[in-house]
């Protein structure tokens, strides 16, 4: 899965709000919040363990990345999201969007 962006983020400690175990596991789902807007994203871990109170760079995937595309620049400040704020960050790199080619029948033989 080739990623949106990187982000910088800094998971929350239990005793700041923040998640009380570590996240893992080949990807992790919440929301990610950029500019007051929320956008569904997958941070690509592949085995990576986040600890709480832990700094990480973490590839991201955006479900839609067109409805995020026009907020993803480097130095936005985020917060990631599971029912309250469990890390809070800023985006270091903007990946190019993938080229993908318009579907178009197959030639009829």
């Amino acid at each position: 899965m080739q990623p949106d962006a990187l982000i910088t983020i800094r998971f929350l400690s239990p005793e700041e709000g923040g998640r009380p175990h570590a996240a893992g596991g080949r990807w992790f789902g919440c929301p990610m919040f950029i500019g007051g807007e929320g956008y569904d994203c997958r941070l690509l871990l592949d085995g990576l363990e986040l600890q709480p109170g832990k700094r990480y760079e973490v590839p991201v995937k955006f479900l839609r990345r067109d409805g995020v595309a026009e907020r993803l620049h480097v130095g936005a400040p985020i917060t990631l999201w599971e029912g309250k704020t469990i890390a809070e960050g800023t985006i270091s790199r903007v990946y190019p969007a993938a080229v993908t080619q318009p579907l178009r029948p197959a030639p009829q033989m």
